[in-house]
């Protein structure tokens, strides 16, 4: 009960702050729209984060700047909203969330970019959205892994994304690493925390609300984001930005001493 409780409070709260911000976007002026809709989803997920009693902590000034490509692995469904939290970004996901009851309205609510991962030739439309966006100083965060882990291995890289930076004098990323530091309240070390999230019941695997309902169960947990330093994009290609940003990713993980895999 307790469980679906908070689902349920979480919902409400979320559909409640996606009309304001979508009634507060429209009475804006164009140019300021951007930065109050990622500003309203910032107060979103951190209530939704509160409902559920999930802590996260950045490991510097996560607000500092602005039209910066953002690249993190990927644990769970609700990662955007444990980013969010702690960080002004625009996301971006496949186009079929857009087609999803309410999720898809909330996503759009803020700003979220799309991308239909079936037909190759919309990664160039997808990049070009990407460096728009960046242009407008709005920063974009993405997961090249294409799809959650299982919290150990980091996946390959998909580069489609990195061709929105790609030899671009101006551009620039920043690796980001997120990790598990307690379940319950309880320590946990390595990724002992991160495949405990990850590890989901066949019960609860096969949908987004069995997944939800999976780390709804928790008592409490506690996510560090490890926050690199910018790298420069100029004078490379997305395959080479793509292994830059994994290798900065992998050199976050305090429990991979050597940095790589």
């Amino acid at each position: 009960m307790r469980v679906w409780l908070r689902m349920a409070c979480a919902l409400i709260v979320t559909i409640i702050a996606s009309i304001h911000t979508s009634i507060g976007a429209r009475l804006r002026p164009d140019v300021e729209r951007l930065a109050y809709r990622m500003m309203r989803q910032g107060v979103a997920a951190r209530l939704f984060c509160r409902i559920h009693n999930i802590h996260v902590k950045a490991s510097n000034d996560a607000k500092l700047s602005p039209g910066t490509l953002r690249v993190s692995n990927h644990l769970t469904v609700i990662d955007p909203i444990i980013l969010a939290s702690q960080l002004d970004v625009c996301f971006a996901g496949k186009a079929e969330i857009a087609r999803w009851p309410i999720i898809g309205w909330i996503c759009k609510c803020y700003a979220m970019l799309l991308v239909d991962r079936r037909r190759k030739g919309k990664a160039k439309t997808f990049a070009s959205q990407i460096r728009d966006r960046l242009r407008q100083r709005g920063s974009v965060l993405v997961f090249p892994e294409g799809t959650t882990g299982d919290g150990v291995t980091l996946l390959p890289f998909k580069t489609g994304a990195f061709e929105s930076v790609r030899d671009w004098g101006q551009g620039r990323m920043q690796p980001i690493f997120m990790d598990v530091t307690a379940v319950n309240g309880d320590a946990v070390r390595g990724a002992e925390g991160r495949t405990i999230l990850t590890k989901v019941s066949p019960r609860y695997s096969d949908n987004f609300i069995g997944r939800i309902r999976h780390l709804a169960g928790f008592r409490r947990l506690d996510i560090e984001l490890r926050i690199g330093p910018l790298l420069t994009t100029s004078g490379m290609d997305r395959r080479v930005l793509s292994q830059a940003a994994r290798d900065a990713i992998l050199a976050l993980d305090r429990n991979n001493p050597h940095g790589t895999e």
